[in-house]
């Protein structure tokens, strides 16, 4: 093959090996950014996604928890409509937001403490 051929082949073919090589860093970034959990909408990228880790699983654990806590605290009728924000890093839950009352703080609390797989809560929610 010709120099100039082989120059212009690897000039076409070098972006692409790069961008296949680098696939899995932009995808850690992706999940890093929404690795908490948080109420936040995800994102939702064609890529392929990683073999299974014990990192994975528990970031999938964490969002089931935040997922069942975000579920209990709507199907109260006493906290219906309050904006509640999840967030769940190995178990541990924290709410944060503002409610009226301190009884609807302390409901938050014990509907987070009930969904299995929380080891702890920490109750940010300030009574305005």
């Amino acid at each position: 093959m010709n120099r100039r051929l082989r120059v212009a082949l690897l000039s076409a073919l070098l972006p692409l090996a790069a961008a296949v090589a680098l696939q899995g860093c932009a995808v850690g970034l992706l999940k890093g950014a929404s690795s908490s959990g948080g109420s936040g909408s995800g994102s939702s990228t064609s890529a392929p996604s990683p073999a299974p880790t014990s990192s994975s699983a528990k970031l999938a654990a964490d969002n089931a928890i935040s997922n069942s806590v975000r579920s209990r605290l709507t199907a109260n009728a006493a906290l219906k409509g309050l904006n509640i924000y999840v967030d769940t890093h190995d178990g541990v839950v924290s709410l944060r937001g503002q409610v009226a009352k301190v009884e609807q703080k302390s409901a938050a609390e014990a509907n987070a403490r009930s969904v299995q797989g929380v080891r702890s809560v920490q109750n940010l929610l300030t009574v305005r």
